[in-house]
C-alpha cells in the first residue's frame, strides 16, 4: 500500500529534524567543552620608538579586555628566550576568545581599531597566529609562569603523515618531561593574513626558568628536534613571563 501524502511529509520533517540535531551536536556549541580560541600577537617596534610610546601601546592593549566582550583571558610579556629565534620580536600579547563569534566582534571593534592607530606609528613588524587549543594538558592558572611559544612553517613537500608524527611527538613531551606545567597546540586559523607563513603554534608552559633549563637539553626534546628539523622552513621561538 502506498504511503499517504501526510505520512510522507511527516517522515521528511522527521529526517530534517534528526539531521539538524546531529549537526548541532557535532559542533563546539557548549562553552564548557569547546576549546579556547587563542590569538597570539607578536610585535617588533621601530628602532626609533621611544619607551614612552611603547609603554602607551602596552597599556592600550591591556585595556582592551575591559572594553570588548568575549575576551575570556588576556596575558602578555616581553621576550626572555635564550634560543635566539625570536626574529627581533620583543612583545607577545596572548588574547583568548570565547569562540570565533567573539573574535568577529573584536577585530572590527572601535576600541580595537583605536588601539591599532596608537600602534601603527611605532610598529616595524607584526605576526598574528590564531588557533584552537588542542590536546590541552596541565595547569590552567599560568599567571607568573614562563610561556614558551613555538611557531613552525613546514616545507611544502612535508607529508601529512610527517606532520601527524611531529604533532604527536610534541604532544608526548609533557609525559616525558615533568617540568612542563602546561601544554597545548593548534593550527593557524587567523582571518587577518598576518601569520607570515606559520601554520602551527605549540605553547609550552614552565613554572620558571629552571623548568626550561631541564626541557631544552632533555633527550625527548632533542628527539623531537631531530624529527622536526628536516621538515621545517622556518621557526620562531618567543618566551615570556605571563602577566595580565
Amino acid at each position: 500500500m502506498k504511503p499517504s501524502f501526510q505520512s510522507t511529509i511527516s517522515r521528511i520533517l522527521t529526517l530534517i529534524a534528526f539531521a539538524t540535531m546531529t549537526t548541532s551536536c557535532s559542533t563546539h556549541t557548549d562553552p564548557e567543552t569547546a576549546p579556547p580560541l587563542r590569538h597570539v600577537v607578536l610585535f617588533k617596534f621601530k628602532d626609533d620608538a621611544s619607551p614612552v610610546q611603547i609603554k602607551a601601546i602596552e597599556e592600550a592593549f591591556r585595556a582592551l579586555p575591559a572594553k570588548i566582550p568575549g575576551i575570556t583571558q588576556f596575558e602578555w610579556g616581553t621576550d626572555v628566550s635564550i634560543e635566539g629565534k625570536a626574529q627581533g620580536f620583543t612583545h607577545c600579547f596572548l588574547v583568548t576568545f570565547q569562540d570565533e563569534a567573539a573574535r568577529e566582534v573584536y577585530l572590527p571593534h572601535p576600541d580595537h581599531k583605536a588601539f591599532v592607530e596608537i600602534l601603527k606609528p611605532s610598529l616595524d613588524k607584526v605576526t598574528v597566529v590564531d588557533f584552537f587549543a588542542t590536546d590541552s594538558q596541565g595547569a590552567s592558572n599560568v599567571d607568573g609562569k614562563l610561556r614558551h611559544v613555538v611557531l613552525f612553517q613546514f616545507k611544502e613537500e612535508t607529508s601529512d603523515e610527517t606532520l601527524r608524527a611531529v604533532e604527536g611527538k610534541f604532544t608526548s613531551l609533557p609525559g616525558d618531561i615533568p617540568e612542563i606545567a602546561a601544554y597545548e597546540w593548534g593550527t593557524n586559523n587567523s582571518p587577518e593574513g598576518l601569520a607570515d607563513g606559520f601554520t602551527h603554534c605549540f605553547l609550552v608552559t614552565f613554572d620558571d626558568e629552571a623548568g626550561r633549563e631541564v626541557y631544552l637539553p632533555h633527550p625527548s626534546h632533542k628527539e623531537f628536534g631531530a624529527l622536526v628539523r628536516p621538515n621545517v622552513e622556518k621557526v620562531l621561538v618567543f618566551d615570556f613571563v605571563s602577566s595580565e
